[in-house]
């Protein structure tokens, strides 16, 4: 699954504290690609609603509790390469499949992970290992990410943004303004894709070429956008996604609550119910949630 002879230099991960990423080169043998593109491919679908709506299929909670995913968690190799990178124990939590079509999808604008990342409070360190599933030619076709160097800007203000919106929205419904969805996706987005700020962030980002079995990986603050796959021989860009958790993140209720508060709102569903059943009570140790009982060591790359 993990070729064996991939290992994480000194200078590699000297590069990724400072930046908050690093690509991953031929991380992944050819079989574990495969079966990400099979698993990916057999679940992803149309986005039902808002969210997503620029992919032409996306979807959360893929390979959760796959036996080949977690399988890898257990990889020496892997475990060797997440242990120099994150410095500290972390878990799999979560999986995510997400497909652009040719011409057509435009992905995510500038972001970081506020919704994989909600049931945590905003200090807990993530990251996310995101791998195509297909070749990125960055000077061609296109069709990966672009994503800024964390020390040239952060990304953890996004997330003091997205806290700040439920209570400011919900005060201007309850003064008698009649808000809509449209009105929610200026103020969440605007910050950091306004027409200057999309420039700027695009003059600074790196944008990477990828083959089968490259992936990326980067943490939970690294400002992040897809790019719109070109003309060229692939029709669609599959790629899938792994979410990891430090093993000391404690759940942030009114995080959640506040994220819910758009989607029960505005119709934002992401279509995943990961964040509310992953723990109940604030405060509390997410890797001790019953949520992983059974299969917490399997998660767990210390």
């Amino acid at each position: 699954m993990i070729n064996p002879d991939f290992v994480i230099s000194d200078e590699d991960a000297a590069d990724f504290r400072a930046t908050g990423f690093l690509k991953l080169r031929n991380i992944f043998s050819e079989d574990f690609v495969e079966h990400m593109r099979k698993l990916s491919s057999s679940e992803i679908a149309p986005p039902a609603d808002n969210y997503g709506s620029g992919f032409s299929k996306l979807k959360y909670d893929i390979g959760n509790d796959d036996a080949t995913i977690l399988a890898a968690m257990g990889d020496a190799t892997f475990g060797a390469a997440m242990t120099k990178l994150a410095e500290q124990p972390v878990f799999f939590t979560q999986g995510l499949g997400f497909e652009l079509e040719k011409n057509k999808s435009t992905g995510f604008p500038w972001h970081v992970g506020t919704q994989s990342f909600g049931f945590q409070r905003r200090e807990d360190a993530g990251y996310t290992i995101w791998t195509p599933l297909c070749t990125i030619d960055a000077d061609g076709q296109r069709g990966g990410m672009k994503y800024v160097p964390k020390n040239l800007l952060s990304g953890e203000f996004v997330y003091q943004h997205i806290n700040l919106l439920p209570g400011y929205m919900k005060a201007r419904i309850d003064a008698g303004e009649e808000l809509t969805y449209d009105d929610f996706s200026v103020l969440k987005n605007s910050l950091v894709n306004s027409p200057q700020m999309t420039e700027l962030l695009d003059h600074v980002a790196v944008e990477d070429s990828f083959e089968p079995g490259d992936a990326l990986i980067f943490d939970k603050y690294v400002l992040h956008r897809s790019v719109r796959l070109g003309e060229g021989p692939i029709p669609s860009r599959l790629a899938y996604a792994l979410r990891f958790s430090s093993v000391d993140a404690r759940y942030d209720k009114s995080r959640v609550e506040a994220l819910a508060y758009p989607r029960i709102t505005f119709n934002y569903d992401v279509g995943s119910d990961f964040n509310e059943k992953v723990a109940s009570v604030d405060g509390e140790q997410v890797y001790a949630s019953p949520y992983f009982d059974g299969s917490r060591e399997a998660r767990t790359i210390d």
